[in-house]
């Protein structure tokens, strides 16, 4: 996970939030303690590997999350179209942000040896003009507003383009500078967004759909190489839509959205840095909890291709009654928790048999399995796994010093 002294974890898989070291996958999660607190169900979850922050809350010793309103002085427009903070990035004091950021962190991150995960929720803009669709669009029509009253001669095609410059621009600055002030206060933290990349693979009306990202998509995200190389950790979703309940097109939405986070990592990123995809535990906005289909499609797919943990975030809809929290814990400590040890065990196993425990085991392109170990003989087939070493080893078994190519 890059998590400090043990700076790569075979496999971290958090139910909310986690880090761990080398040869485990942990889950962390916060929503148990509404369940142990108002109607006295426990969840069993460290024998599952899974971690929990203290008192379980979003933030903590393994992760820690930061809502936007929680780090900094974020410019943006509330649904009402009022300006917040100068409400465009180019329109707002970046010295001030900053200013207030660094209270925020060393308030959340007293400790300056932290060395969890910390992930930075920013959701109101996308650093990328051409992204900002839909409710979203209002950041460039203010952005056009904002150059035709410095210029109101100008053309129409000459206000957008600097107004789109302008944007990104600072845009740019605000997330790459917080990121930087991440790393400077808190050096042995994962930083990084929560969402990036993203690859927009959700045509899912289409007769065609293969889960594919769109090739635009691909080049959008290679030009913001800006906000990788500043990253220490990426963070994509992999949320399962309710439109993809009862379909057979699960495996590959997640399949391509976790692989181009490894395009986007292997492009301009150092191999060490790890890929956590966020999932959740159910269908969104449903507490209709996954399948072990959906559970091998989304934590066991991400583990195959090399992921560094799972990010399993909860909701408060499963803690609404005793009732709600007592199907929770048959699934924790049924379906999920055993497949996590499954996924746990296999990695472990696969990282020692194949990589001399000083790698991480990577599905071959041209391969099609998972990291589960069989029942019946307790093994993998190793044969369709490569692969990726640690920070100063190399070589098909990472048995010989040296950086990891």
């Amino acid at each position: 996970l890059g998590c400090g002294e043990c700076p790569q974890a075979v496999l971290s898989v958090a139910v909310v939030l986690c880090c761990e070291c080398p040869q485990a996958v942990p889950s962390c999660a916060s929503w148990p303690h509404r369940c142990a607190e108002k109607y006295n169900v426990t969840l069993s979850l460290d024998v599952f590997d899974v971690l929990v922050n203290n008192n379980q809350s979003f933030t903590g010793q393994d992760i820690t999350l930061f809502y936007s309103d929680k780090i900094g002085l974020f410019p943006y427009y509330t649904s009402e179209g009022v300006p917040v903070n100068g409400g465009l990035p180019q329109n707002a004091s970046l010295e001030t942000h900053i200013r207030q950021a660094t209270q925020d962190i060393k308030v959340t991150l007293p400790d300056p040896d932290y060395n969890g995960l910390a992930v930075i929720d920013w959701e109101k803009w996308r650093p990328l003009w051409i992204r900002n669709w839909d409710s979203m669009e209002i950041y460039q029509q203010k952005s056009e507003e904002l150059v035709q009253q410095q210029h109101p001669q100008w053309p129409p095609k000459e206000v957008e383009e600097v107004a789109k410059q302008q944007f990104e621009e600072s845009a740019c600055d605000f997330m790459n500078k917080t990121l930087w002030l991440g790393e400077s206060l808190r050096p042995n933290a994962s930083w990084g967004f929560y969402g990036f990349p993203d690859c927009y693979n959700n045509d899912f009306d289409s007769l065609s759909y293969n889960g594919t990202c769109p090739e635009v998509e691909q080049q959008r995200n290679k030009n913001l190489s800006w906000l990788w190389k500043s990253s220490r950790a990426l963070y994509p979703s992999i949320y399962l839509p309710l439109h993809l309940n009862g379909t057979n097109k699960v495996l590959a939405y997640v399949r391509h959205r976790v692989a181009e986070a490894f395009a986007v990592q292997r492009g301009v990123l150092d191999s060490g840095i790890p890929v956590l995809p966020y999932s959740q535990i159910a269908f969104e906005r449903t507490v209709d909890f996954l399948s072990q289909e959906d559970l091998i499609n989304t934590i066991g797919e991400s583990a195959a291709q090399g992921a560094a943990g799972i990010i399993l975030w909860g909701s408060l809809d499963y803690s609404t009654s005793k009732e709600m929290c007592l199907r929770l814990k048959d699934y924790v400590e049924g379906p999920l928790g055993h497949y996590i040890v499954n996924v746990t065990a296999s990695a472990d196993l696969c990282s020692h048999t194949l990589c001399s425990g000083r790698g991480r085991c990577v599905r071959q392109d041209s391969q099609q399995g998972y990291l589960h170990l069989d029942p019946s003989r307790f093994t993998i087939d190793l044969h369709e796994f490569s692969c990726q070493c640690y920070d100063k080893w190399q070589g098909p078994r990472c048995d010989t010093q040296g950086f990891a190519k």
